[in-house]
């Protein structure tokens, strides 16, 4: 996954890019100075539902804790953000029109923006284990269940 960062301090330029592979946890590193580079970690999980209310933690390095971050799946909006600590940032996923990739935008109140390419999957679990709810194994079959 690509990452791309902008500051204002830097005219929103792109100040960097970097290849976020989460198995191999591989960093990304902001342009602010201020409190630290921050860096982004990992994205877990990296998939959900189209249907969203998916709870994701973005693991790094010197969040800021005094401000207020936004995040964008695609161009959908999440509606809850968390700050957990200067490490974790805890967001719900917000609903999808049509499976398939999506960037993470990390947008923090003073300016910083962080663009993770492809770093979220939805995916259309219709048929998944609910749908089957309260059904039994047909009469016949072989099975620990008795009835």
């Amino acid at each position: 996954m690509e990452i791309f960062l902008r500051t204002p301090r830097f005219l929103r330029a792109i100040c960097a890019a970097a290849t976020l592979t989460t198995a191999a946890g591989a960093l990304a590193t902001g342009c602010d100075k201020a409190g630290g580079d921050v860096q982004i970690n990992s994205i877990d999980p990296t998939s959900g539902a189209l249907q969203g209310e998916q709870p994701v933690r973005v693991e790094g390095k010197n969040f800021r804790t005094d401000i207020g971050y936004t995040v964008y799946f695609g161009n959908q909006r999440a509606n809850q953000v968390t700050i957990l600590d200067d490490k974790t940032l805890l967001v719900v996923s917000p609903s999808a029109d049509a499976a398939g990739p999506v960037d993470i935008t990390i947008r923090a109140d003073d300016g910083a923006a962080f663009r993770i390419a492809k770093a979220f999957k939805y995916e259309d679990m219709a048929g998944n284990v609910v749908e089957q709810f309260g059904a039994a194994p047909k009469k016949g079959k072989k099975g620990n269940l008795a009835y």
